[in-house]
């Protein structure tokens, strides 16, 4: 026989920490992945006359660049797996489960590093989702969302 101590449950997080981290994730995701390409979009039309590999290469030079960069920023940025993140995020969040608090550590950590070698760059983002994990992580509330 258990006891009903002996049950462990999982803590929910903060739902409202956690779904706002996930959307922020999403929206840098977005950002990077749809609104870069229209920044940069007679670059872009340019890649695609000629073709992504007579363009885009891994030895950048000056004459190609543009297309680097331009591809960097958008389908080569982590830009995608923010994203993909963010809906893993809300999605857990609507299930009423509990994201690790070592995602939020790891996105603080990254976010932290990528803010101090460039700090006018969009990183803060990262760093901002991170810390909302780890707070999320470490709040429970009576009536949260999920609490079983």
């Amino acid at each position: 026989m258990r006891s009903e101590h002996a049950i462990r449950r999982p803590r929910p997080n903060s739902p409202v920490l956690t779904r706002t981290a996930g959307w922020i994730a999403v929206a840098f995701g977005v950002i990077h992945v749809v609104f870069s390409p229209l920044d940069r979009r007679d670059v872009w039309s340019d890649i695609l006359d000629k073709g992504p590999w007579q363009t885009i290469s891994l030895d950048i030079t000056s004459e190609n660049l543009a297309y680097s960069e331009a591809f960097w920023v958008a389908p080569g940025s982590f830009g995608v797996p923010v994203l993909l993140l963010g809906a893993f995020v809300l999605w857990t969040a609507n299930r009423g489960e509990r994201v690790p608090a070592a995602f939020g550590w790891a996105m603080s950590a990254w976010g932290a590093v990528l803010t101090a070698l460039l700090p006018a760059s969009p990183a803060w983002a990262l760093l901002l989702v991170g810390v909302l994990l780890v707070l999320a992580a470490r709040r429970t509330g009576a009536g949260s969302a999920g609490q079983r």
